[in-house]
């Protein structure tokens, strides 16, 4: 009786590990530290990396990672481009009130400096707004952490448009947005950034 409560909660000590990571305290105080950032940013932008190629318009992806909320009033500052995001709807899997509350209060805080808000069943909207030329964005991680890439390399192949990876993150006093980056190599240098640790970090 003993040696199996003993396995059994060996078990789960196994599971948490690996499901949650050994330094879950440290991601936990990283990304409340990002969360104040992106509540009261400050003024201190850099727009580095391959800021020609969204010249024409583009597709950015990223995961949820840094600061990345940020992105948008970032390029507003630096780039005369309209810019849009792709959001997943709350109501989708929660339709009672509270799901319609989080969806507005969403709405109204990613809607700022004229950020135009699609969602996932907006396709023809979305190819329009392309094709005009705007920047699109959107993050593609899921279960596994580039789950909808695949959704966006077609849209790109659609439109004909570069799709090209970003990260924002805050480093030496300064909000840094990363065009054009290795978004594996950077989440490998900064795991505490990643807001979805508990999850797998797989292709």
């Amino acid at each position: 009786m003993l040696i199996n409560i003993y396995w059994l909660n060996n078990a789960r000590r196994v599971w948490f590990k690996k499901r949650l990571g050994r330094d879950i305290q440290l991601s936990l105080k990283t990304i409340a530290q990002n969360i104040a950032i992106m509540i009261k940013p400050q003024n201190n932008f850099k727009l580095a990396g391959r800021i020609e190629s969204l010249k024409n318009g583009a597709i950015l992806y990223s995961v949820h990672f840094g600061v990345w909320e940020l992105m948008p009033k970032i390029l507003k500052n630096f780039l005369n481009k309209k810019v849009g995001i792709l959001v997943d709807r709350y109501t989708d899997n929660n339709p009672i009130l509270i799901g319609k509350i989080m969806d507005r209060l969403l709405y109204l805080i990613r809607s700022k400096n004229n950020t135009i808000i699609f969602y996932p069943d907006e396709v023809f909207k979305i190819t329009k707004f392309i094709k005009d030329g705007g920047i699109f964005s959107a993050l593609v991680d899921g279960d596994k952490i580039f789950a909808r890439l695949p959704k966006m390399e077609k849209l790109a192949r659609i439109c004909n448009i570069p799709l090209i990876p970003f990260a924002v993150y805050y480093e030496k006093g300064n909000t840094v947005m990363e065009i054009g980056c290795d978004l594996d190599k950077i989440i490998s240098q900064k795991p505490y950034d990643y807001w979805w640790f508990y999850k797998s970090r797989r292709r």
